[in-house]
C-alpha cells in the first residue's frame, strides 16, 4: 500500500505541543472522524537543526563513515537526496527548509476497500508564513514529476468554498481521480488528494471547528501526557479502527476461501479470524505511536501503546509483575547487551494458558493433555520449574556475527524444588530426545543438551543451575561463560559502572519494569551488516528467478522479473567498516526502559554519545 502524494509531509514527524497555542493543538481539533493515522512535525526549521547537531549527522560526515557508505553514493547523492533531486531539482535538506514550522498529515480510511487503492485518502495541513511560493514551487515540480510516468496527468484550478485550489487529476474530466490537489487558507497550506477532504478542511479552517474530537484527539492527549509532550516527530496509529477493518478483510478473506475451497472430508476445526484475535486480545491495542527527539547531547525515541486498564491479552504480558529493578552486578562488562525485568512466568504461564482456552473445546482439550505430559516427565510445570522461580530475568547477549551467544537467566526462589524439576526433565530428555552432557567450569555444572540431530554451536543450548539464578544458554557458551566468572568473582566493572551507562541510568525516570544497556556502536554495525547480508541473499535469489527456464518452464517476462533486492556491497563496503571506537564515539550506549501505566506501556529508548573530536 502507498501513501498518497504528500511526499514532504509523510516523511516528517512530529509530537503533541505543549501549548493549545501551537498550530498542531488546534489541527488536532479539526482532525477529520475517520482518521486512522497521523503524521506530525511541531516544528521543521528546529527538526532540521537538532538533526545538524545530532550524532547521526556527525557519523555521517566522519571520513571514515563516509568510506563505509560510498557504495550508497556511488551516482553521486544519497538514495533520499536522490529521490528529492528527481522529484524537487534539490536535496532533502533544502527541500524541506523552505518548510517554516508545523506539518500534520492524517490518513483517513472511511471503508476496507480504502487500503486496497494505490494512495489511500490523506490530507495534509501546514504551515506558510513567508514561504507561499517557495512551497507552491515545490507541489508544481512534485506534479511534473508525476507526469513523467503518468503524461495524462492535467494540472487546473477549481474554486471549491470560494477558495482557489490547484488540482492535478488523473484527465481533464471533472470527476476524474485526484493525484493532488494543495490550497492557501491563511497562513496554511492543506493538500490531499480526495475531493472530499478538502471541502472538509477548507470549511474547517474558515470556521476553526470540524468534526467533534473523537478518540483518536483523545489518544493523543494521553501520549503526550505519557511522553511530557516534547520531542521533535510523532506517528500515530489509532488501533481501534485498524483492528476492526483487519478483522473485517480477515473474515472476508476467510470467507471466500471457503467458498471457492472443497468441503474437508471427515472432522475438521474450524477457528475464524476473530476468535484469533479475541484470543490474542487484539482488541486491547487501542493505539500505538512512535515519538522521537535528536538534539546535540542525547537522542531519545518513545513507543506507546494504549490499552484498557487490567488487559488479559498479549499486551499484559509486556507489562511486568512490579516497577522495582535491581541491577544484577554480575553482568559483564563489554558484552554487546545486557538487560533485567521483573516478569513472573507463573503468571505469564496462566496468561497462555487462559488465551489458549479461548479457541473453543478443541483448544482446551489440548491443555487437558498437559496432566498427562507432567506425569511423563515427573514434575509440574506450573508448580515445580516456574513455581521455583522468582519474577527476576536477567539476558546477556554478545558476540560477532555467527559466533553471537545469548544467556537468560531466572533468579531462584526455591532451590530445591527447582532442582528436582530438572533432574526429572534431564531423564525425561535422555529417554527418547537425546542427553545432557555435564561438563565443570569454575565449580559450575554446564548441562548441555546433545541429540541425535546434528546441531551447530549457534543452535547449542546449554544451562547451569548456580543455586541463585537458572541461567540457559543459546549458542557458544563464550557468553555463559562471562556470566559465570563475574559471579565467581566479582572484582572489576560490570556494564552499569561506566559512567556512561550511569549517566543514562540517571536521565531516565525511575519506576521502570525492565532496563537494558546496548552498545549502540555494535547494535548499528550488526543492523546494518544483517540488512547487507539479507539484501545479496535477495539478489541473489531474484537473479537465479529470472534465469531459471527450461522444458516445461516459462521463462520470466521482463515485466515479471522480480526486483533484485542491492547487493551487500550496495549500502556498505564491508571493507570499510569504521572502527568500534568510531562507532563509540558518535553513539555510546543505548538505554532502553519499560513502563507499565494504568492504561499504557512505555517503551523509552535513550542514548547520550560521546562528542566527536
Amino acid at each position: 500500500m502507498k501513501l498518497p502524494s504528500l511526499s514532504l509531509s509523510l516523511l516528517l514527524a512530529g509530537i503533541l505541543p505543549a501549548s493549545a497555542a501551537d498550530p498542531l493543538e488546534q489541527w488536532y481539533n479539526l482532525m477529520p472522524k475517520n482518521t486512522v493515522g497521523v503524521i506530525a512535525v511541531k516544528n521543521t526549521p528546529e527538526l532540521l537543526a537538532d538533526w545538524d547537531k545530532s550524532s547521526y549527522a556527525k557519523f555521517m560526515q566522519d571520513e571514515e563513515a563516509k568510506r563505509w557508505m560510498a557504495p550508497m553514493h556511488k551516482d553521486g547523492d544519497a538514495p533520499w537526496d536522490k529521490f528529492f533531486k528527481d522529484t524537487y531539482g534539490q536535496s532533502m535538506h533544502d527541500t524541506l527548509k523552505d518548510y517554516p514550522g508545523a506539518v500534520v498529515s492524517y490518513l483517513v480510511v472511511n471503508d476496507i476497500a480504502d487500503f486496497e487503492k494505490k494512495s489511500p485518502p490523506a490530507v495534509s495541513l501546514c504551515e506558510i508564513a513567508g514561504k507561499q511560493k517557495e512551497i507552491e514551487a515545490h507541489k508544481l515540480a512534485e506534479v511534473e514529476s508525476k507526469k513523467k510516468t503518468n503524461p495524462d496527468i492535467k494540472l487546473r484550478t477549481e474554486d471549491i468554498s470560494g477558495v482557489s485550489v490547484q488540482i492535478a487529476s488523473a484527465s481533464d474530466a471533472a470527476d476524474a481521480p485526484w493525484v493532488t490537489a494543495w490550497a492557501v487558507i491563511g497562513d496554511v497550506m492543506v493538500e490531499t488528494n480526495a475531493r472530499s477532504l478538502m471541502e472538509y478542511m477548507i470549511g474547517a479552517l474558515k470556521n476553526n471547528a470540524g468534526d467533534p474530537p473523537g478518540l483518536q484527539h483523545e489518544h493523543l492527549a494521553r501520549i503526550s501526557q505519557i511522553t511530557n509532550g516534547s520531542g521533535d516527530m510523532l506517528v500515530y496509529f489509532n488501533g481501534v479502527k485498524l483492528l476492526d477493518y483487519a478483522e473485517k478483510a480477515l473474515t472476508a478473506a476467510d470467507e471466500a476461501k471457503k467458498k471457492n475451497a472443497e468441503k474437508p472430508k471427515g472432522f475438521s476445526i474450524d477457528i475464524k479470524p476473530k476468535t484469533v484475535m479475541d484470543m490474542l486480545g487484539a482488541q486491547e491495542l487501542q493505539a500505538v505511536a512512535f515519538s522521537t527527539e535528536f538534539t546535540d547531547t542525547q537522542s531519545r525515541m518513545d513507543v506507546t501503546i494504549l490499552h484498557p486498564q487490567k488487559p488479559t491479552g498479549l499486551l499484559s504480558l509486556m507489562r511486568g509483575s512490579a516497577n522495582e529493578v535491581a541491577l544484577p552486578p554480575f553482568m559483564p562488562a563489554g558484552v554487546m547487551s545486557a538487560s533485567v525485568s521483573r516478569v513472573d512466568i507463573g503468571t505469564v504461564y496462566d496468561a497462555i494458558l487462559g488465551m489458549v482456552g479461548k479457541l473453543g473445546p478443541m483448544a482446551m482439550m489440548v491443555a487437558m493433555q498437559l496432566p498427562q505430559l507432567e506425569a511423563q516427565m515427573g514434575f509440574k510445570i506450573r508448580d515445580d520449574l516456574f513455581g521455583s522461580l522468582s519474577d527476576e530475568v536477567v539476558q546477556v547477549q554478545d558476540g560477532v556475527g555467527t559466533k553471537e551467544s545469548q544467556v537468560t537467566g531466572f533468579k531462584i526462589k526455591d532451590a530445591a524444588k527447582l532442582g528436582g524439576a530438572l533432574d526429572a526433565l534431564k531423564r525425561f530428555v535422555g529417554a527418547g530426545f537425546g542427553a545432557f552432557e555435564e561438563s565443570d567450569y569454575l565449580g559450575y555444572t554446564i548441562n548441555t543438551l546433545k541429540t541425535s540431530q546434528t546441531a551447530n554451536a549457534a543452535t547449542e543450548v546449554s544451562y547451569c543451575n548456580t543455586g541463585k539464578y537458572l541461567l540457559i544458554s543459546v549458542g557458544g557458551q563464550d557468553t555463559l561463560k562471562k556470566v559465570l566468572s563475574r559471579m565467581k568473582d566479582p572484582s572489576g566493572p560490570s556494564i552499569w559502572d561506566s559512567a556512561h551507562v550511569q549517566n543514562l541510568l540517571s536521565l531516565a525516570p525511575k519506576n521502570y519494569n525492565s532496563v537494558g544497556v546496548t552498545d549502540a556502536g555494535r547494535l548499528m554495525n550488526f543492523l546494518a551488516t544483517t540488512a547487507a547480508t539479507l539484501e545479496s541473499k535477495s539478489g541473489a535469489k531474484a537473479k537465479a528467478a529470472a534465469k531459471k527456464k527450461g522444458p516445461g518452464k516459462k521463462a520470466l517476462a521482463p515485466d515479471e522479473t522480480p526486483a533484485a533486492a542491492p547487493a551487500a556491497s550496495s549500502w556498505f563496503d564491508p571493507n570499510a567498516r569504521p572502527s568500534n571506537e568510531t562507532f563509540q564515539r558518535y553513539f555510546g550506549s543505548l538505554l532502553n526502559v519499560n513502563y507499565a501505566h494504568p492504561d499504557a506501556i512505555q517503551l523509552h529508548y535513550l542514548t547520550t554519545p560521546v562528542e566527536a573530536k
